[in-house]
């Protein structure tokens, strides 16, 4: 398996797993809230950080999804900036990374 592929492959499971979760907390967040004002107040603390954890995987999956599709079409691992290509080190410490360390 070449290096792309288990990135490809890394980036997939990772897509899935965050897919999965996303999934699981809007479920969360549309559950109806309790009756009991103290516990309301509780729940409506958890929902906000909820949803600011929903709010970053969604752009991680975006950011995932725009790799996948960088593979696909034979540009991965090229900075949008530069054109330069993207350092091996940082594309395995940041798959999805866009910009080589330099553009950064």
């Amino acid at each position: 398996m070449s290096n792309i592929d288990a990135i490809k492959t890394a980036l997939e499971e990772r897509l899935q797993e965050l897919t999965v979760r996303t999934k699981e907390i809007d479920d969360d967040l549309r559950e109806p809230s309790d009756d009991d004002w103290s516990e309301s107040a509780v729940e409506s603390e958890g929902d906000e950080v909820l949803e600011e954890v929903g709010d970053l995987a969604l752009d991680e999956i975006a950011k995932i999804k725009l790799a996948l599709c960088k593979i696909e079409d034979g540009t991965y691992g090229v900075c949008t900036r530069c054109d330069k290509k993207i350092s091996a080190q940082r594309l395995e410490a940041l798959p999805s990374a866009t910009t080589c360390i330099n553009c950064s």
